[in-house]
């Protein structure tokens, strides 16, 4: 299986298995509100059942219910309208909770619950049976008669749903014509917790905590497997392309060395001084471009310490770019202004200028135009070089500068390097205070800018 498959099959299970991971805990946590919630409530409704059964509010609702069965029997009657049955009725109920209130009120010394907490009575339905006359007096679908308690709107938790059924024969209450009479509501007992949703949270904290923790754990360790994965594959691809390269930048010289010794133990040559000598010279070139490829490796891994000094720039890039002699391509300067002093190394900035400058030559098309252009910016002092090249894309600009990164053309580098140049320029210019960034549009050219604080 190619490394790039077992990559995407690694990326899929790491989902797969968060995803699996994330639905247990959710499953978890949801099964554990629940039973949060329903133990928090049942320990609420333990902790009132003492005031809710408290005689005072048994003798309140007992003397609420007999005025109710009164007043439903006078209704019957047509004593009284359904309208006055209505007013009565809540009138009633509003001075039965008054007194429902104080009673509540001072049972709060003795539980404190009672501050968190909103408890009600109330009729939800009546139905009276007047010799054979049926009627309903209130009904479910209608607003309920709060008699104990207040009247809340919020998610409500009943304590008790009661019925309560009679048949009276009102002879024994000394009324002519006895009359019989089946009278029946319906009463709910109910709770509102304040905060409610607050207080199971707080119950469930830790477990909530751990449960993200473990997520988050679980997420970072499925990032860092695969950050590690793809470092050492770039580490892999750096290592077979860094070989590739370097063997190819021996081969010639290796190849040219070879050439030279072999010429050299014939005779004929070495009775002839003047090739001779042309050959030692040659040797000497292949030794020293050698020895150039080994230094540039050396010294990737170099922690540069610079001696800095005020220095004039103006004139040493004047210098630099007299020295630099290029067949192939037209070089040009814009170097302002007639004066400059920055504080630095000229020895390690001359290597950064040459190294681009090379660059140059290697990437634009011959008999192009490589510009150099300095000048004074607030702070720095800036240096741009810029070629007439291919130019370089998007997404390969931020890599450029990295050790033995190089842009190719698909899996083909068409011109020798090592990928080292860029990546030793950028650690010159920081150990100097400074930078080194680039610009470039494919088909526009590019053009390096190296930035020299002024101190």
């Amino acid at each position: 299986m190619k490394q790039q498959n077992q990559v995407k099959l690694l990326i899929i299970t790491c989902f797969l298995i968060l995803g699996g991971l994330i639905s247990i805990q959710y499953y978890l946590i949801r099964n554990t509100y629940q039973l949060t919630s329903e133990t928090y409530v049942n320990d609420v409704k333990k902790e009132i059942a003492p005031v809710v059964e408290a005689p005072e509010l048994d003798s309140l609702e007992d003397h609420f219910m007999e005025r109710v069965k009164k007043l439903c029997l006078q209704q019957s009657q047509d004593s009284i309208s359904m309208a006055e049955f209505k007013r009565s009725i809540y009138y009633t109920a509003d001075s039965i909770r008054r007194l429902s209130d104080n009673f509540l009120q001072s049972q709060v010394s003795d539980y404190p619950i009672l501050n968190e907490i909103k408890l009600r009575i109330q009729l939800t339905q009546i139905i009276f049976d007047s010799n054979g006359v049926y009627d309903t007096l209130l009904k479910i679908k209608d607003k309920p008669i709060v008699f104990i308690g207040k009247s809340f709107e919020n998610k409500a938790f009943n304590i008790n749903i009661g019925t309560s059924h009679s048949s009276v024969d009102l002879e024994n209450d000394s009324i002519k014509n006895g009359i019989k009479y089946f009278y029946k509501h319906t009463q709910t007992a109910d709770i509102d917790i304040s905060n409610f949703q607050q207080k199971v949270w707080g119950k469930m904290m830790w477990m909530l905590i751990a449960a993200v923790g473990l997520i988050l754990a679980v997420i970072f360790l499925f990032f860092w497997m695969y950050r590690s994965l793809i470092k050492q594959k770039k580490i892999a691809e750096i290592k077979t392309d860094f070989a590739n390269n370097i063997t190819h930048e021996l081969k010639t010289p290796m190849a040219s060395l070879a050439l030279i010794i072999k010429s050299l133990k014939n005779e004929e040559i070495n009775q002839d001084a003047e090739k001779r000598m042309e050959l030692i010279q040659a040797l000497e070139r292949q030794n020293k471009r050698i020895q150039n490829i080994t230094d540039r490796v050396l010294e990737s891994s170099m922690n540069y310490q610079n001696e800095l000094k005020k220095e004039n720039i103006v004139q040493f890039l004047k210098e630099t770019s007299s020295d630099f002699n290029s067949e192939t391509h037209s070089f040009k300067t814009d170097i302002n202004p007639e004066e400059f002093y920055a504080k630095t190394d000229l020895s390690q900035l001359e290597r950064v200028i040459q190294n681009v400058l090379e660059n140059a030559q290697k990437y634009s098309p011959k008999n192009s135009e490589i510009l150099l252009k300095s000048y004074e910016n607030n702070s720095e002092y800036i240096i741009e070089i810029h070629d007439q090249g291919k130019g370089i894309p998007a997404n390969e600009q931020t890599k450029i500068f990295d050790k033995f990164h190089r842009v190719s053309e698909g899996n083909q580098h068409n011109i020798k390097g090592l990928g080292l140049g860029l990546y030793l320029s950028k650690q010159i210019m920081k150990s100097l205070g400074g930078t080194i960034s680039v610009k470039s549009k494919l088909g526009e050219g590019s053009t390096f800018i190296l930035k020299i604080p002024v101190v």
